[in-house]
């Protein structure tokens, strides 16, 4: 995105937030993981003003310019879909780092009492929202015409954290990454609103491949590749989304290699071994293909060394 576009953005919102425009869309997403019943809940909004996006987005352009979205995964949101969350299988991606965990903890009546209330006060919002006249409606018929009601969309297979970021990125082109859950850092904490919005790089990635983004692809596909370590590696190898993106694969397969002589890797690379031998096609579908791109590289190094003798 040129710059120049990225201040268009950033004003075109400015302007339409401090004359009381409303958003055009609410974006509702998932938020939260629960093993226990193995599902995702606790839907939080996203408010978008589409000019913004659809200029700054191929996919955002269609997307947004159809009534019916041609996407399974975007259902016209009703107050019934705020009931139960979905199951994980149906998510997509169960593992997610932009997940947060639901506290496994027995709630009391108050507790209940009070989500209850916190579930009425956003249901309410939601649906005063696409009703509430603009300043710009109160002044004159002409400022009227140009409102636009907003829509309200629920996006079942990615999480809060990863939309939000991939909001501001459109908006602003700038975006910061967590640390992968594997590099064993400090919980990072939600960022302030003075601060950026944090996700997880891998979170992006496989939305950035959906939306097919090149320009985020890259820049998060760099964020992982700096992120993986003789001490994660093949934790990342054994990742379900490792399976399904052979670009993550061929970086993840390239970094063990690269350390596969190092003490950490000497130690735990037999476990790895042992769990592609043990495992079926369905539970590590990809452990064949990464001792074949590890036996091809070793083969690549045999053969340069033999050249240049």
């Amino acid at each position: 995105m040129s710059s120049d576009q990225t201040q268009m953005n950033i004003t075109s919102v400015l302007i339409k937030s401090l004359i009381g425009e409303l958003p055009d869309t609410q974006f509702f997403l998932f938020s939260t993981r629960s093993k226990p019943k193995g599902n995702v809940t606790k839907l939080q909004p996203l408010f978008a003003y589409n000019k913004a996006l659809t200029a700054s987005s191929e996919y955002f352009r269609d997307l947004l310019s159809e009534e019916t979205p041609n996407d399974l995964n975007f259902v016209e949101f009703k107050d019934h879909h705020r009931q139960g969350g979905i199951s994980l299988d149906e998510y997509g991606y169960a593992s997610d780092s932009d997940l947060d965990e639901e506290e496994e903890k027995e709630e009391t009546n108050e507790a209940i009492q009070d989500n209850e209330k916190s579930e009425l006060r956003a249901t309410i919002s939601a649906e005063q929202m696409p009703r509430t006249l603009s300043i710009k409606d109160s002044n004159t018929q002409e400022m009227q015409r140009g409102t636009i009601p907003s829509r309200r969309v629920l996006v079942t297979d990615a999480a809060f954290k990863t939309w939000q970021v991939l909001l501001y990125y459109l908006y602003t082109d700038e975006i910061i990454f967590a640390p992968l859950r594997s590099q064993a850092s400090p919980t990072t904490e939600n960022s302030k609103l003075h601060e950026p919005p944090l996700c997880s790089p891998k979170s992006m990635y496989r939305l950035a491949c959906k939306i097919k983004h090149d320009e985020l692809q890259t820049k998060a596909l760099a964020a992982i590749r700096s992120s993986l370590t003789a001490h994660n590696v093949l934790q990342e190898l054994s990742s379900s989304l490792t399976s399904r993106f052979p670009a993550i694969l061929e970086i993840a397969v390239e970094i063990l290699f690269q350390h596969i002589a190092t003490p950490t890797i000497t130690k735990d690379f037999p476990i790895l071994i042992q769990r592609i031998v043990g495992a079926g096609s369905t539970d590590f579908p990809h452990g064949v293909e990464i001792l074949t791109k590890l036996h091809g590289k070793m083969l690549k190094q045999q053969r340069d060394r033999r050249y240049y003798r």
